[in-house]
């Protein structure tokens, strides 16, 4: 079992990765908010049920944060919002020069507009992989595949991804 100081630890390691993640699966900062306080506070009430030899901390922590996403858009009744990668972009807007400001709006709003696009379970790999920074081992844990199987998926949802960027730029 953690203690409240492992768990503190654990908080301040884990926080960014994962309010990303449900960030990229919700359109509302409230309710990523409100999601990732709700994972760690069941992370924290059940932390006796984390067995360190079926899995690492990132996956089950990542584990609650997805069911709980998904138990939110059962209940509301809902589909999934588009992203808002503005805010997911790691270089604030503050260090960048209006130039670089219009660029990165328009590479967001190609890439929101592409990611749609791919499979729904591409695209829940892909949100681990780079919003949640979810290592590939910890991905395949979650969603019961192969860790080279995620590999995979990731190198081709990126040339998927590629292949629709080039083509909204040529157009």
């Amino acid at each position: 079992m953690k203690t409240a100081l492992d768990f503190a630890e654990l908080f301040e390691t884990h926080y960014s990765r994962l309010y990303a993640y449900i960030r990229s699966k919700v359109n509302d900062r409230e309710t990523a908010e409100d999601l990732t306080a709700a994972t760690f506070e069941r992370a924290f009430s059940r932390s006796q049920m984390f067995d360190p030899e079926k899995g690492s901390f990132t996956t089950w922590l990542f584990s609650i944060g997805r069911n709980l996403v998904i138990n939110h858009y059962t209940t509301t009744s809902r589909k999934p919002a588009p992203y808002n990668l503005d805010e997911m972009a790691e270089i604030p807007a503050a260090h960048l020069s209006p130039e670089q400001v219009l660029l990165r709006q328009e590479q967001h709003l190609l890439l929101a507009e592409a990611l749609p696009t791919l499979s729904e379970r591409d695209q829940e790999i892909i949100q681990l992989k780079f919003f949640g920074r979810v290592s590939n081992r910890d991905i395949a844990q979650m969603l019961d595949l192969k860790e080279k199987t995620v590999s995979v998926i990731v190198l081709r949802a990126l040339q998927k991804l590629k292949t629709r960027l080039e083509r909204q730029d040529a157009s």
